[in-house]
C-alpha cells in the first residue's frame, strides 16, 4: 500500500532543504571578510573594507593621514601562505605589495597583523595642492592551505574604494585633475584644428577636381600638395613662358581693390595707384612679372622627391598665397610640378580622437567616481581610435582630386 506525504509536508520539506543549501555553513561578522578557516578584517580611517563598494567609497582627505589596520581570526588549523595588497588607479596598479608568510596557525587564533599610518599630506601634495583626485579601487587577499591538503591553495579576498579629495568640480583642482583639463582642451583644439584643415582640403579639392589642366584652375589652393620628381639637373624654366603663364592666373588672383605693387586701396573713379602711381592696366603685367621673378627659388622651395603644401610653398617664397597660387598653378602646366592630392590632417584626427576617448574615464572617475579597469581604458582608447580613424578616411575620400602635371 503507498502511503502519499500531504502537499503541505511536502512543502515545507522543499523549503528546508533550499535553505539548507543558501545559508553559509558559517556566515562572517559584519566587518569582517574571508570564510569560516580564515576571517581578516581590514579597517582603513576606522571604516571596514568589507563594508566599502562604488555607492560607498571611503573618503580619504589628501591632507590627512590614511591609519591601515589589519587582524586575522582563525577557525581551523591553516598554512598561511602570503599576502598580497593592490590598489589602481585609473586601471593601473600604483601599490601592489606581495607578503610572503608559510607559517601554521591553529585554530582559534586571533591577532592583530598591521597597524600602520600613512601620511597622505605629504605624500599626495606639493605646496598645499593635491596630487590625486578621484577614485582609487583596491584588493587584500590571503592564500592558505589546511594541512591535510597542503598543496591545495585556497583565495579569500575583499576589494574596497576609496575616494581621494574633493567630489565633482572641485577634484578638477588638483594635479591630475588639472593635467586632465589641460590635455582635454589640447585634444579638443587640436581636434577642431585639423578639422578646420580637412574642411580647406575638401573645399581645395572640389576647386581642382573636374579641371583637365592646372590653367584651367589657376589658381591653386592652400591645401593643394606640390610635387616634384626627380629629372635631369639640366632642368631649365623659360621665362617668358612663365610670365605668360602666371599673367593668366594673375588676372584671378589680383585683389582689383588695392595696388598689386604697393597695397594700397585704389580710389574709387581712379584708374591708378595714388601712392606709387600704377595704373590698373599695367597692374595684371606687374604682378605676372612680380611672380615670375620668383621661379629660381620655387624651385628651391620644393626639393626633388617632396611634397609641399601651397600654404607651406608661400611661406618659403614669402609670397601671398594667391600669389604662390598663381606661381605653382603655372610650374605645374609647365611639367615643373606635379599634384594629385591635397593635404589632410588624417594622423592629427586620429591623435585627437584617440586622446578624447582615452580622457573618458579620467573624467568619469574625477566627477562621478567612476571605477574603470585597465581593460575599460584601453578599449575606450581603441574605439576612439576606431572611429576617429573611419571618420578621417571618410573625410579624406571627400578630399580626392585628379592628377594634374607631367602630362
Amino acid at each position: 500500500m503507498k502511503h502519499n506525504l500531504p502537499l503541505v509536508a511536502l512543502v515545507m520539506m522543499t523549503l528546508f532543504m533550499w535553505s539548507a543549501l543558501l545559508i553559509p555553513v558559517q556566515a562572517q561578522p559584519a566587518g569582517w571578510s574571508g570564510d569560516g578557516n580564515l576571517a581578516f578584517q581590514m579597517e582603513i580611517n576606522g571604516i571596514s573594507i568589507a563594508d566599502s563598494d562604488a555607492a560607498n567609497p571611503i573618503a580619504v582627505g589628501t591632507d590627512a593621514d590614511l591609519n591601515i589596520e589589519l587582524r586575522i581570526d582563525t577557525g581551523s588549523d591553516i598554512i598561511l601562505k602570503s599576502g598580497a595588497f593592490m590598489m589602481q588607479y585609473l586601471g593601473f596598479p600604483i601599490i601592489n605589495q606581495a607578503f610572503p608568510f608559510g607559517v601554521s596557525v591553529p585554530s582559534g587564533t586571533t591577532q592583530e597583523l598591521m597597524n600602520e599610518s600613512l601620511p597622505l599630506g605629504s605624500l599626495l601634495s606639493v605646496g598645499g595642492l593635491p596630487l590625486v583626485t578621484g577614485t582609487i579601487n583596491g584588493t587584500f587577499s590571503f592564500v592558505y592551505s589546511l594541512p591535510s591538503s597542503p598543496d591545495a591553495n585556497i583565495t579569500v579576498s575583499d576589494f574596497f574604494i576609496l575616494r581621494l579629495g574633493e567630489t565633482g568640480f572641485a577634484a578638477v583642482y588638483s594635479v591630475t585633475g588639472l593635467i586632465t583639463v589641460g590635455f582635454t582642451l589640447m585634444s579638443v583644439f587640436g581636434l577642431l584644428m585639423a578639422l578646420d584643415d580637412f574642411q580647406q582640403g575638401i573645399l581645395a579639392a572640389s576647386k581642382v577636381r573636374g579641371a583637365e589642366s592646372a590653367s584651367d584652375v589657376g589658381i591653386f589652393p592652400r591645401a593643394v600638395v606640390l610635387r616634384r620628381h626627380k629629372k635631369d639637373d639640366s632642368e631649365k624654366i623659360d621665362r617668358d613662358d612663365l610670365v605668360r603663364r602666371v599673367a593668366k592666373a594673375a588676372k584671378k588672383s589680383w585683389d582689383k581693390k588695392r595696388c598689386p605693387r604697393c597695397g594700397k586701396k585704389w580710389k574709387d573713379g581712379s584708374d591708378k595707384c595714388s601712392k606709387c602711381g600704377l595704373k590698373e592696366s599695367e597692374a595684371t603685367e606687374f604682378l605676372s612679372k612680380d611672380i615670375g621673378k620668383y621661379a629660381p627659388k620655387a624651385l628651391k622651395a620644393v626639393p626633388y622627391g617632396s611634397k609641399v603644401p601651397v600654404g607651406k610653398f608661400a611661406k618659403r617664397l614669402k609670397l601671398k598665397p594667391e600669389k604662390a597660387g598663381a606661381l605653382a598653378a603655372a610650374l605645374t602646366e609647365m611639367g615643373v610640378f606635379q599634384t594629385k592630392s591635397v593635404k589632410v590632417p588624417l594622423k592629427k584626427v586620429a591623435f585627437s580622437g584617440m586622446t578624447l576617448a582615452g580622457l573618458y574615464w579620467s573624467w568619469m572617475q574625477l566627477l562621478y567616481g567612476g571605477i574603470p579597469s585597465w581593460v575599460d581604458v584601453l578599449l575606450t582608447t581603441a574605439l576612439g581610435l576606431v572611429v576617429s580613424v573611419l571618420i578621417g578616411y571618410c573625410m579624406n575620400f571627400l578630399a580626392r582630386m585628379p592628377e594634374l602635371g607631367y602630362e
